[in-house]
């Protein structure tokens, strides 16, 4: 959906990552106790590329990945919501790799490997008891929420000499795993807390119901205690000001959602980078997602079958810094097992 979830975070169990705030039209108590999401590069296209690819030859590894962005992430979710309070256990493995200059070739890494929890609760200024059985609220309801992060992170962000002599001799001996790859780059680690706000206003009569939300994720960004030795740095969190706009309708058999989110607002990028759009249906046991993120076309595709959900899904991302200047191309599978939802109005 063109990540364009600010204003729709309450559909599933990514509330406290997207807007707190949207707890406030939760009345329900759900459970999503096991999950998994598996991201990588889509190299659909490129397949020949990896076609009897060398181990220990620098130049040839370079001539290979020159222009072939590389991304990996396992991570999982497991959480609750009750009523107005959301409560989720995380741990996430990413790792970025673009590989620039064909003339003096150098690394840019960013690994990431966070685990932690969040905790977060909504309270309704205004209005928030939904009309009696039907998915979408009745009347105005106006939220705000918070969101209590600890994060302990290990990860190495920056650019590194291909040829430079410590790496250039991990090169030659082959990667075996991922502790090869962050031996050879150095990593940091530490922990910190962290801290989300978010506002939310919602106006419908039980079939219809527009949304808007306001969320600031990780205040005044997140600095990490440093638990490692050595003279890098843990990568910070970046704080992000996100507004999104989301209309909904529900015909019982068939409902859908068209959104829209303007991020990350606070940060010195074109506007057109900053605008996301979304759009869902829903039938019996199927979803079906589209939208556009900063210009690229997003799409994908829910089953649903107790006891499991499996999500499919194919995105762009921007990886350089004008619109639309160097498209990272991924794809994401998503399952979950034994989720959970009673109403309590």
């Amino acid at each position: 959906m063109g990540d364009a979830w600010t204003a729709l975070s309450n559909n599933d169990e990514m509330t406290l990552f997207y807007n707190p705030a949207s707890l406030g039209g939760n009345n329900s108590v759900s459970f999503y106790p096991l999950n998994m999401r598996l991201g990588v590069t889509n190299a659909l296209d490129d397949m020949d590329r990896f076609k009897n690819f060398p181990k220990n030859d620098p130049d040839a590894i370079v001539d290979r990945l020159i222009g072939f962005p590389i991304y990996a992430e396992a991570s999982a979710y497991p959480g609750l919501k009750m009523m107005r309070f959301g409560f989720n256990l995380f741990a996430s493995n990413k790792l970025s790799l673009n590989l620039r200059n064909r003339i003096h070739p150098s690394f840019e890494i960013d690994y990431r490997y966070d685990r932690g929890f969040a905790a977060g609760f909504a309270f309704n200024i205004l209005g928030g008891v939904s009309a009696k059985g039907k998915k979408l609220g009745s009347g105005k309801r106006l939220s705000v929420g918070y969101n209590l992060k600890y994060i302990r992170r290990e990860g190495v962000r920056g650019e590194f000499d291909v040829f430079g002599t410590g790496l250039l001799g991990k090169i030659n001996s082959g990667f075996q795993n991922i502790q090869d790859i962050k031996d050879a780059f150095g990593f940091a680690e530490g922990k910190a807390f962290g801290h989300d706000l978010g506002l939310e206003f919602a106006i419908g009569n039980g079939t219809s119901e527009f949304v808007s939300g306001l969320s600031v994720l990780n205040v005044g960004d997140i600095y990490f205690r440093k638990l490692s030795k050595g003279e890098a740095d843990v990568p910070r969190q970046e704080m992000y000001v996100n507004a999104g706009f989301a209309f909904k309708q529900d015909f019982k058999i068939v409902d859908y959602a068209l959104s829209m989110d303007l991020k990350p607002i606070n940060l010195p990028i074109p506007v057109a980078r900053m605008i996301h759009l979304g759009a869902m249906v829903n039938i019996p046991f199927f979803s079906f997602y589209g939208g556009m993120s900063e210009g690229y076309i997003s799409y994908g595709a829910e089953v649903r079958f107790f006891p499991f959900k499996l999500i499919a899904g194919f995105y762009d991302v921007e990886l350089a810094s004008e619109y639309k200047e160097e498209a990272g191309k991924r794809a994401i599978i998503y399952l979950s097992f034994f989720d959970a939802e009673f109403d309590i109005f």
